[in-house]
């Protein structure tokens, strides 16, 4: 990577955070795309050019991905966000053709497109792997998410996009608000439930271990293919979030049926589509929890080199020292 020019997407969030610090490490020029200020200056004091503007801004995008040779894309809506419907689209579809488009513009080398585990459907099973077949959820993020690779996979084809697919499992670590920092806070204040009684499976990757696997995928990933990185251990839900209700010296979390954890967040998300706040949970996440699939990264292990070292009782370890940083 020394002196690429490289452009990140969603920078500023988890995962692209810390494959732009990678990058920095590894020599890299970095360029990120960032929407505010203050959530760019920690990545400006660390050597990142910023360059302000929006995912759905076609023309901006050209000139961020000007003199790049790679690009890095992680920006988009997540599942724990209640927004509508053409929001995810705009932000997760149009947004990805329109810097697959910029991309092609400007003859990048190299594409990195972050996609989920989740594309393979919410009612996935059973070591599930690259073999099986994109599916719809009816779940704003997960078919944005779908459509959008798809679209990539379109372009691989039609256009030469020169694109590689990563799509991770579920990412935490310090630093993370979705599978970390959120249901901290929300055991914190008593306010956190386990759907399904805790019982829905989860495949943890550490945020190490996904960077890893990013940047193998980037090196050695064949074009137009897709590649799952996910962690080594699949625990219930109540053994995953257990570990943070041990940290807060929290003795007992409540547990309901899946049905009723699923009308909660409907019931929570008219809340919010009325009074425009965003709700405890969403119907999405709630559904996140109440999966029962695990997945197979033998590809990634054949192909890229790429193999989870971080257990999780470790990475929680590194969870732990983080929330004491924050005084939790």
């Amino acid at each position: 990577m020394r002196d690429k020019n490289v452009m990140v997407t969603g920078a500023t969030g988890f995962i692209g955070r810390h494959v732009s610090e990678r990058l920095l490490r590894e020599g890299a020029k970095v360029r990120a795309l960032a929407r505010r200020e203050d959530k760019a200056r920690a990545l400006a004091e660390k050597g990142v050019e910023i360059c302000y503007g929006d995912i759905t801004d076609g023309n901006r995008l050209r000139e961020a991905i000007r003199g790049c040779q790679a690009v890095f894309h992680f920006a988009g809506l997540l599942g724990d966000e209640y927004r509508p419907w053409e929001d995810f689209l705009r932000v997760n579809v149009e947004g990805t053709r329109l810097l697959i488009e910029a991309a092609l513009a400007e003859n990048v080398e190299r594409f990195v497109y972050a996609s989920t585990a989740w594309v393979y459907g919410l009612d996935a099973g059973e070591n599930t792997d690259e073999r099986a077949p994109l599916r719809f959820s009816k779940d704003r993020y997960c078919d944005t998410k779908t459509k959008a690779e798809l679209l990539v996979r379109e372009y691989v084809v039609k256009r030469n996009l020169p694109c590689v697919i990563v799509q991770p499992t579920s990412a935490y670590g310090p630093g993370d608000e979705t599978w970390t920092l959120k249901p901290i806070k929300m055991i914190k204040s008593r306010t956190m439930i386990y759907p399904g009684f805790g019982k829905g499976l989860v495949q943890p990757i550490f945020i190490d271990d996904l960077v890893e696997g990013i940047m193998a995928a980037y090196e050695r990933g064949r074009t137009g293919e897709a590649y799952l990185l996910c962690g080594g251990e699949v625990v219930q839900i109540r053994e995953f979030f257990g570990y943070f209700a041990k940290m807060l010296k929290r003795r007992w979390v409540p547990a309901v049926p899946g049905w009723m954890g699923i009308v909660s967040s409907i019931l929570l998300e008219k809340v919010a589509g009325l009074t425009g706040r965003q709700p405890l949970f969403t119907k999405g996440a709630v559904r996140g929890t109440l999966m029962s699939a695990t997945y197979r990264c033998s590809k990634a292990q054949k192909e890229l080199g790429f193999s989870p070292k971080v257990p999780l009782e470790e990475g929680m370890e590194e969870v732990r020292n983080w929330i004491a940083e924050l005084g939790l």
